[in-house]
């Protein structure tokens, strides 16, 4: 990749027109000092979000899509653009502050083995985001569907999905960080390539962490940086049936998962993957059908669209084959 600046920031929006505004504001107010260039990759938003970009931030690099092509392939189309030593994924819905692209590149020019860095994610309020995680596993999907990790996440053993039991004080290897906050060695997209484009949402910062580590580069979580991410922030709840949208996103998520499994680790972790997210949620039904309440009733539609779509899933083999 040839290198002319220090920073190329790729910012893929979808019909986030005012949080990309805010975003963007928060990049050119603490970016000062670095030399950086800036795309904002339009996944043909319908909310005006491209003709803000164009008005109000002419210096950016506007790349509009005819469709909405997915997060990988947005980001793939800023990286191919990109000149920069780094390259920082940056959600659009993520605003940073004082010192973080500063404090984040010095670490990662002092630290040559560093492929991959993010950063400390928190809601508006300061209150922690999940930034630090290790790769997913058949057992690490267990402790999270369970409850187990979320009851006990001071225990070594069922908070190790997000090391929730460590004070993530210091900087520290890890299998993924979150791609709110992405910040790529040109010198590691070099070495292997661009996202998977497989991916249309979920899973693919996942994916490529694991394609650097295999190659031999590390990733870090670095602490001490701040990202505010709103998209961390907690849903609420309803009693509502499982909406189109929301069958959608699970559908992404399922076929994502076990695409990541099929490719990194074969069909095995696939049908296991499937088999303990399919009998809990059989658990789950069968707990709420005597149960006449708004609540269990959701819960039971939850299960049986969630089982619905798994058993789809693996019928089509919808979710790719091999590497």
């Amino acid at each position: 990749m040839k290198t002319e600046a220090d920073l190329s920031i790729i910012i893929v929006s979808y019909n986030t027109r005012d949080m990309t505004r805010r975003c963007l504001e928060s990049v050119y107010k603490h970016s000062a000092g670095i030399s950086c260039q800036i795309f904002v990759v339009d996944n043909a938003s319908s909310d005006g979000s491209a003709d803000m970009v164009k008005v109000d931030f002419p210096c950016v690099n506007l790349i509009r899509l005819e469709k909405n092509m997915g997060f990988a392939a947005g980001n793939n189309q800023g990286i191919r653009n990109a000149s920069g030593r780094y390259v920082l994924l940056l959600n659009s819905d993520a605003f940073i502050s004082e010192g973080v692209l500063e404090s984040t590149i010095n670490y990662m020019d002092t630290n040559p083995n560093v492929g991959i860095l993010g950063c400390r994610l928190t809601n508006p309020d300061a209150s922690p985001q999940p930034s630090a995680r290790m790769l997913p596993s058949p057992l690490n999907k267990f402790f999270v569907i369970t409850g187990l990790s979320s009851r006990f996440p001071k225990s070594r053993i069922f908070g190790r999905v997000d090391f929730s039991w460590w004070d993530h004080s210091q900087p520290r290897r890890v299998g993924w960080v979150v791609g709110a906050y992405f910040l790529i060695r040109s010198d590691t997209i070099a070495d292997i390539g661009l996202l998977d484009e497989r991916y249309f949402l979920y899973f693919e910062e996942i994916d490529y962490c694991k394609a650097a580590q295999e190659s031999g580069w590390d990733v870090i979580f670095y602490p001490y940086a701040r990202v505010i991410h709103l998209g961390g922030q907690s849903a609420e709840r309803t009693d509502k049936e499982i909406s189109s949208k929301g069958r959608q996103l699970l559908n992404y998520r399922i076929e994502s998962e076990f695409r990541y499994y099929r490719k990194w680790y074969g069909l095995t972790l696939v049908l296991i993957s499937a088999g303990i997210e399919l009998l809990w949620k059989g658990a789950v039904f069968l707990k709420n059908s005597l149960i006449r309440s708004p609540g269990a009733l959701r819960k039971r539609t939850e299960a049986l669209v969630t089982a619905r779509i798994i058993l789809s899933t693996l019928i089509t083999d919808s979710f790719g084959k091999g590497k």
